[in-house]
C-alpha cells in the first residue's frame, strides 16, 4: 500500500499523475480531503484505508492484519515498526514517526508552491523532483544504500530512521528529533524468547515464514511450532537438488510440524524480475541477493494468491553480532603512511582487478585508509572510489557527517559494538536486507514482517549483556541456544553458506549478461560518476566467466540494478 498528501495550487496535476502511477503500478487509487489536504492512497482492490481522523488528527499510517486476519489501523501510537504520518487540522507542521529499522521511506518536498509528501519516492519523482543529488548516486556507490535525509532526488527529503520529523509544509523546512529506544532492564535469552513470541503470535493466518533453515529463520520457525501456530508455512528457494542448504532447510523443517514447501529457481523468471525492477521498488539499493529474494517473492504468492503476510528473519545478525570490528580496530591502529601505502598500491597495481590475498589485503586497508572505522567495517561495499567512480572530498565529509548524526550518534549507547550494531541495523538490515522483499510484497497486496527489526525485540536485545549474544568466536549465541533447545544441535551449530546465488554463473548468461553490458555501453546519465574506461574490461571478465573481486562483484550489480532502475522510470529522462 502506498500513500501520498499534499497541499498546493497545482491539486489537478498532481492529481494526474497519482492515476497515471497509480496504473503503472496496477493498483487502484482513492482519495480523502483532510482540511487543506488532499490525501491519496494506492492499493489493491480491497486494502483498508490507511487514512484516518483522530479527533483534530489526520492520520496516514501503514497497516497491520491482525492474528484474525482483520486489517488494523491503531488509535494512538504506530504499532511496532510501522511508520505513522500525523497532521494536526489548523497548523502548517506535519510530523513522521519512522521506527529505526524499517525499509519503509518518508519523503517529502516543497514543490512548485505546493507540499507532497509519500511513501515512495518515485511518485515525487513524477511531479517533477527528477533530477538526481549527486551526493545520493556517490553513496549507492559507495555504500549501497543512501542515508537519510539524503534521498536520490535533489530538492526531495526522507525522514530520518529513529526519529520524529516535523515538517513546516510552507516551507519545507523539517526538524529531526531523535526517538531513541526505551531503556530496559538486563534481559536474558528467556525474555527474549517471550517477547519474540508475542511479535509472532500477531501474524495473521495463513502468513509463510521464508525459510533458510539457518538460526535466524529456524528460531522463528520453532517459535512459531511452540506457539501452535500450525496455520503458518514454510517457504525455501531451491538452487536445485545438489543444493545443500535446501536439504537442510529440508532436514530441520522436520522438527517443527509446521507445512515446508520448496520452490526451485525457474530461468524464466529471470526476465519477469529485470522487467520488473522499476515497478517493485521504491528506491534503488545495491545487494544481489536482491535476484532471489524476488523470486522468493513470486513463487510465495503464486502458490498462495491470498496470503496476508510474509515474515521474513532479517534483523538477528545486526542485533547479535559486531563482526570483524575488533580486526577493523586493530588496523586503525596501523600507521597512516602504511594505510595510504597499501591504499595506492591497491589502484596503481590494478590488484582490484582479480581475487587474490593481496588484493583482500591492500583492499580492506584502503577502506580503512579512505574513510572513518565504522563506515569501513559496516556499510562500505568495496574500495573502488578513485579507480571505478571518484567520490568527491566534499560529498564524502557530507555523507560521513550525516550517517554520525543520523545513526551512530544515535545508537542506544556510545559504545563503539552498540553503535557498530545500530549502523549495521538501519543501514544494511532495514535499508538493503529487508529492502529486498518490503516493496515487492506490498505491490502485491503483501505485508512484509521482520520480527528482529521491531522495536521492542530491538529493545531488549541491547538490554541483553554483550557476553550471551556474541563473543569474538562466533555471534548470536543466544539465538543459537534458543533453537538448539527445538532441534538436534548439529543443526543449529554449523558452517553455513548463506543465501548466496549463482551470480557468476547468471552474468555469463541472456538476459542478465546483456543488462550488465549496457552499463559500460550505454551508461547513460552514469557516465557523469563512472570510469567508464576502466569499467569496460571489468564488464567483459564478468560476462565471460572471468573471476572478479567481491568488492567490484558487488559495484557491478549496484550499477547494474541502479541503471534498470532509472530506465524503466517514466518520469526520468536519461
Amino acid at each position: 500500500m502506498f500513500f501520498a498528501m499534499y497541499r498546493g495550487p497545482g491539486l489537478a496535476d498532481w492529481r494526474r499523475h497519482v492515476e497515471e502511477h497509480a496504473r503503472w503500478l496496477g493498483l487502484a487509487s482513492a482519495y480523502v480531503t483532510c482540511g487543506p489536504f488532499t490525501c491519496a492512497q494506492l492499493s489493491k482492490v480491497g486494502e483498508a484505508p490507511a487514512i484516518s481522523q483522530v479527533g483534530d488528527v489526520i492520520r496516514l499510517r501503514t497497516l497491520r492484519p491482525t492474528a484474525d486476519n482483520a486489517m488494523a489501523i491503531a488509535a494512538s501510537e504506530p504499532a511496532g515498526n510501522d511508520i505513522r504520518i500525523d497532521y494536526l487540522l489548523g497548523t502548517d507542521t506535519v510530523k513522521a514517526y519512522v521506527p529505526p529499522a524499517t525499509p519503509e521511506q518518508v519523503v517529502f518536498s516543497a514543490v512548485d508552491g505546493g507540499f507532497c509528501l509519500s511513501n515512495d519516492l518515485r511518485l515525487l519523482g513524477r511531479i517533477g523532483c527528477n533530477q538526481l543529488d549527486p551526493r545520493a548516486v556517490h553513496a549507492l556507490l559507495q555504500y549501497g544504500a543512501i542515508p537519510a535525509p539524503l534521498t536520490l532526488l535533489s530538492g526531495v527529503e526522507r525522514a530520518a530512521p529513529g526519529h520524529v520529523t516535523s515538517i513546516d509544509v510552507s516551507s519545507g523546512v523539517a526538524t529531526a528529533i531523535a526517538d531513541p529506544l526505551q531503556p530496559r532492564e538486563a534481559a536474558d535469552g528467556a525474555r527474549f524468547d517471550r517477547c519474540l513470541d508475542a511479535v509472532l503470535d500477531t501474524a495473521p493466518k495463513g502468513s509463510v515464514l521464508t525459510f533458510s533453515g539457518g538460526v535466524d529463520s529456524g528460531l522463528l520457525a520453532a517459535r512459531l511450532s511452540a506457539l501452535g501456530r500450525t496455520d503458518v508455512w514454510l517457504l525455501n528457494f531451491s538452487f536445485g537438488a545438489a543444493d545443500p542448504e535446501a536439504k537442510h532447510a529440508a532436514a530441520m523443517a522436520r522438527h517443527f510440524h509446521l507445512n515446508f514447501e520448496q520452490a526451485a529457481y525457474e530461468p524464466t523468471e529471470m526476465n519477469a524480475f529485470l522487467s520488473d525492477v522499476g515497478r517493485d521498488y521504491t528506491y534503488p539499493f545495491g545487494d544481489f541477493a536482491t535476484i532471489c529474494t524476488n523470486f522468493v517473492v513470486r513463487a510465495g504468492v503464486k502458490m498462495a494468491p491470498d496470503v496476508p503476510q510474509f515474515i521474513d528473519g532479517t534483523g538477528a545478525d545486526g542485533a547479535f553480532s559486531v563482526g570483524q570490528l575488533a580486526t577493523w580496530q586493530r588496523l586503525y591502529r596501523l600507521p597512516r603512511p602504511l594505510l595510504l601505502g597499501a591504499a595506492g598500491l591497491y589502484s596503481w597495481a590494478g590488484l582490484w582487478r582479480r581475487p587474490s590475498s593481496l588484493e583482500h589485503r591492500t583492499r580492506v586497508l584502503r577502506r580503512a585508509a579512505q574513510m572513518p572505522l565504522l563506515e569501513a567495517a559496516v556499510v562500505a561495499t568495496n574500495a573502488l572510489d578513485g579507480v571505478l567512480y571518484r567520490l568527491p572530498r566534499a560529498d564524502r565529509a557530507y555523507l560521513s557527517r550525516t550517517i554520525r548524526k543520523y545513526i551512530i550518534d544515535c545508537a542506544p549507547s556510545a559504545d563503539v559494538r552498540d553503535q557498530y550494531q545500530w549502523l549495521d541495523l538501519l543501514h544494511i538490515c532495514a535499508g538493503e536486507y529487508a529492502a529486498k522483499s518490503f516493496d515487492p510484497l506490498r505491490l502485491r497486496g503483501v505485508r512484509a514482517a521482520f520480527p528482529f527489526l521491531e522495536p521492542d525485540l530491538l529493545a531488549e536485545a541491547f538490554a541483553m549483556p554483550r557476553e550471551i549474544k556474541y563473543n569474538f568466536r562466533d555471534a548470536k549465541l543466544a539465538l543459537k541456544a534458543s533453537l538448539a533447545r527445538s532441534v538436534p544441535a548439529e543443526l543449529v551449530y554449523r558452517s553455513k553458506s548463506g543465501f548466496v546465488p549463482p551470480l557468476d554463473r547468471w552474468l555469463t548468461e541472456e538476459p542478465l549478461r546483456g543488462v550488465v553490458q549496457r552499463i559500460s555501453t550505454e551508461p547513460g546519465v552514469l557516465a557523469d560518476y563512472l570510469e567508464t574506461t576502466r569499467l569496460r574490461p571489468i564488464v567483459k571478465r564478468a560476462t565471460e566467466g572471468q573471476p572478479l573481486t567481491q568488492g567490484v562483484k558487488n559495484f557491478v550489480w549496484m550499477v547494474t540494478f541502479f541503471k534498470l532502475w532509472l530506465d524503466q522510470q517514466p518520469w526520468f529522462a536519461d
